[in-house]
């Protein structure tokens, strides 16, 4: 990290890899401090439409003509291809230069800082918490790993803010540039090992993660105390500080019963659809408890949340079918989907589609992938969404089809899948994965206007 760079003082950015909804916020934040704002993407995207509605200028073809080097600082995420030609040319130029994580951490240096991690969980936990600050009537800025319904954004932003709510990301140990003052873990699956080669080192960086914080202000799930030094756990776990006594649904909607450690105190009528949910919903509860906002204000919040885009989103839904779409990407995450979508539709036919994203990922939950997906009872495959991979050889959505035991499906191009759902019996239909697969939901949901 170069530490001479003054944030401050930072008139004009450039953002490589501005489309990712990390890069993103960053860029909105800057942007709303009147700086000049430009980037580069690879495709278009929701967000990348969204920030050239606001004026902030994308590229889609890499040139080192993009790059100005009178630009006061360039940001890159890691994701990014390490030979894309700007970057190449900012560091020949000599051009200040840092990661996305590097400048998310010095956005938190002198101001209380509030971060979410979690190979699952951590985007819904960090949205709950700004929403119910935000009622609050507490100043803050956060940044979010994913669009808030509520607010239409990844970025929450307040005058005078001196608390600062951030989704810190585990990929490339980027979190370890945090120093938060108060920390949460929703969980710690083993992911990401194309970086950490263990879940043993996976687990130490989580733990390196917590250390700046005092004990008694990191707050774990407590599925995964015992990797960790505090007593501040939360969830179903009888001997959680903060317990999740009992929660059941009333029109679609939930009413909550949490332990705060004194006693009893029930929310209802709350949107928060699924187990998973009420689990980071109790996070989130634990956060704006040791923060001291009122439990009412706790419960007003929470029944406004609109939810984040891609997390159990539904899309759309009439008298006979439901579509859902979520960004769930691991063998847990969807996991948590069909069992949320068994709960609250039971007795429901599920078709979903499902696109696998990495190489890496699928290679190494194969097995794990099989078996969850086998809970649909129909599951069509994409090819392999690659991202920043290159191919591994016998790593393929047909590889994947042959492990998975379902009444029907197929591994099928995404151009066809409108076509499948229209033809389909089903009563839910989801669309699954990280990579776009998510392109394709308004061709969906005119075909499912045709059932």
């Amino acid at each position: 990290m170069n530490l001479d760079i003054n944030i401050r003082k930072i008139k004009s950015i450039y953002f490589i890899g501005i489309g990712g909804v990390g890069m993103s916020s960053l860029a909105l934040y800057f942007y709303a401090n009147g700086c000049k704002v430009a980037g580069y993407d690879k495709s278009h995207s929701a967000i990348t439409d969204m920030l050239e509605s606001k004026g902030v200028q994308v590229n889609y073809h890499e040139d080192i003509c993009n790059i100005d080097p009178n630009y006061d600082l360039v940001v890159y995420t890691p994701a990014i291809n390490p030979t894309n030609v700007e970057l190449a040319y900012a560091k020949e130029l000599q051009m200040p230069i840092v990661k996305r994580a590097e400048l998310l951490g010095m956005l938190c240096k002198g101001k209380l800082c509030i971060a979410v991690a979690g190979t699952h969980g951590k985007t819904s936990v960090t949205a709950m918490i700004a929403n119910i600050l935000s009622e609050s009537n507490i100043a803050f800025e956060a940044f979010v790993g994913g669009i808030c319904k509520t607010v239409d954004s990844n970025l929450y932003k307040s005058d005078g803010a001196q608390v600062v709510i951030v989704e810190a990301d585990e990929y490339d140990r980027s979190f370890l540039n945090l120093k938060p003052d108060i920390a949460v873990v929703t969980s710690v699956s083993a992911d990401h090992l194309e970086v950490y080669g263990s879940k043993e080192e996976l687990q130490k960086s989580f733990v390196q993660f917590m250390s700046s914080c005092r004990p008694s202000l990191r707050i774990v799930n407590g599925n995964y105390k015992d990797i960790f030094d505090t007593n501040v756990t939360y969830g179903f776990n009888e001997d959680a500080k903060y317990r999740i006594v009992d929660y059941n649904y009333v029109n679609g909607l939930a009413n909550v019963v949490i332990n705060d450690g004194v006693r009893d105190v029930k929310f209802e009528n709350l949107p928060l659809r699924g187990k998973f949910n009420i689990e980071n919903f109790c996070a989130a509860f634990a956060v704006a408890s040791v923060l001291k906002c009122d439990y009412d204000k706790i419960a007003c919040a929470t029944r406004k949340f609109k939810g984040v885009c891609r997390r159990f989103e539904i899309k759309f839904e009439n008298e006979r079918v439901t579509l859902i779409d979520d960004y769930a990407h691991h063998p847990e995450e969807i996991n948590c989907l069909i069992e949320a979508i068994r709960e609250i539709y039971p007795d429901k036919k599920v078709c979903g589609v499902f696109q696998p994203h990495l190489f890496s990922r699928t290679q190494m939950f194969m097995d794990e992938f099989a078996t969850v997906l086998s809970k649909f009872d129909e599951m069509y495959l994409l090819d392999i969404y690659p991202a920043r991979e290159m191919p591994i050889e016998g790593v393929t959505s047909n590889a994947l089809f042959e492990k998975i035991n379902v009444g029907k499906g197929n591994v099928v191009m995404r151009n066809i899948v409108p076509q499948i759902f229209k033809k389909s019996d089903a009563d839910i239909f989801v669309t699954i994965g990280a990579g776009n697969v998510d392109r394709m939901i308004d061709e969906i949901i005119d075909m499912l206007k045709m059932k």
